[in-house]
């Protein structure tokens, strides 16, 4: 009798030893996917890779504020001994650069709304009271 109980909980000892591992391996897979996933959102080549046309639209953005900017700075100065065709082709100049400007800032702006209510409706709990995932 004695014999069946250690027996018994050997066998016992074993399943848990067994389970144990199991769960271990999971858990290092675990983490290993969540350093995967970590590093992936953080490389700045991947986030290219995966959304380039609001990079694009951004660096789009970007060189027109700087170029805009600088433009101002340089109308300033010369302001006073511009002719009357250069005065057109600035003015046509600056027009389609702000048109550009406003459109390049919507698509930046909606790229960036349909990101954040993505973000938020996989962590708002949906109508059973889950979250989704």
């Amino acid at each position: 009798m004695a014999k069946d109980q250690t027996d018994k909980l050997e066998q016992k000892k074993q399943e848990l030893e067994a389970e144990l591992e199991q769960i271990q391996d999971e858990l290092d897979d675990s983490i290993d996917q969540v350093r995967h996933d970590v590093s992936d959102s953080l490389d700045p080549k991947s986030f290219i890779r995966k959304h380039p046309l609001p990079v694009v639209g951004g660096a789009v953005f970007l060189g027109f504020l700087i170029g805009h900017r600088e433009r101002q700075e340089e109308s300033v100065s010369l302001s006073s001994s511009s002719s009357s065709d250069g005065k057109f082709t600035s003015t046509l100049l600056y027009e389609l650069k702000r048109l550009a400007m406003r459109k390049a800032l919507s698509f930046v702006t909606d790229f960036a709304e349909e990101k954040f209510d993505e973000k938020v409706g996989k962590h708002l709990p949906n109508s059973n009271g889950s979250a989704e995932e």
